[in-house]
């Protein structure tokens, strides 16, 4: 793998972006989306499968995320995502996957439903099918009338290192370490809630027929599991996988079920994309 590090300019925001090129014949692209307070530069290993099998990666730091310019956890807008999705796109050819986790999962589920003819594949991991979960009582009453008045405003997530797995794995060195953190704009949340409640709504009628993996700790806390799991039972089968990775939290890429999980991840990508 080599990987390629640039900068992308978006609506006069400055990015941090990785690209995963194959040492192989290139035959497709992947667009990948980190989660809230997540940065990209942890994914390269587990997204090696893909790569060893020709999918060139692209994985860009959202504003205010990693090592992007920014205020903590401030996103300009859903439509501002839009616009990086294709700027992405732009740069891939061959057949293109969709991939992501928690906020990134919800993001790619959103873009996978509106881009349906685009896409071939698509992972989503541990995603974010109800943001306002971790939120507080007067977070969920007043978010409103709060997203209008101070949209730049953050708070919280209300998630901690914890609750997503082994803190020793989730970065490599010191410095990575500081790159998370636990901030969420009231104007992005709100994005949030509403492109949660769209992909639902999607979610309960959709009949893609390509390979979509779906994969979750089944001790997660932060999107529990039952969220996902009791509307893909109310699917027809398709080509949709569901891998439940057992005592994993909500990021079961890291500790001790890494290893279970880049089993089932890089089986489904010899088995449904080599």
């Amino acid at each position: 793998m080599r990987i390629e590090v640039s900068q992308v300019h978006i609506q006069n925001q400055t990015l941090h972006r990785l690209t995963l090129n194959p040492e192989i014949t290139v035959r497709g692209g992947l667009i990948f989306f980190h989660g809230q307070g997540d940065f990209i530069d942890r994914y390269p290993s587990i997204l090696k499968g893909f790569v060893d099998a020709g999918y060139r990666c692209i994985l860009t730091d959202m504003p205010g995320h990693g090592r992007s310019k920014g205020k903590r956890g401030v996103i300009p807008s859903l439509g501002f995502a839009d616009e990086l999705l294709q700027d992405s796109l732009s740069l891939l050819e061959g057949e293109i996957v969709i991939a992501g986790h928690s906020m990134g999962g919800l993001m790619a589920m959103r873009f996978l439903f509106q881009n349906v003819n685009i896409f071939e594949a698509a992972w989503i991991s541990s995603p974010l099918l109800d943001p306002m979960l971790q939120a507080n009582r007067w977070m969920k009453i007043a978010l409103p009338l709060a997203a209008q008045i101070s949209p730049s405003t953050t708070v919280s997530t209300g998630v901690s290192n914890s609750d997503c797995g082994d803190k020793i794995d989730r970065a490599e060195t010191d410095e990575d370490q500081a790159l998370f953190h636990d901030r969420i704009s009231i104007g992005w949340a709100r994005e949030l809630r509403d492109a949660a409640q769209e992909v639902r709504e999607e979610l309960a009628k959709m009949a893609f027929k390509k390979p979509i993996l779906f994969t979750q700790g089944d001790s997660d806390s932060v999107c529990p599991i039952q969220i996902l799991e009791d509307r893909l039972k109310k699917l027809p089968s398709n080509q949709i996988s569901f891998k439940k990775i057992k005592e994993a939290l909500h990021e079961p890429f890291c500790g001790s079920t890494r290893g279970q999980f880049l089993t089932h991840l890089n089986h489904w990508i010899a088995h449904e994309l080599g």
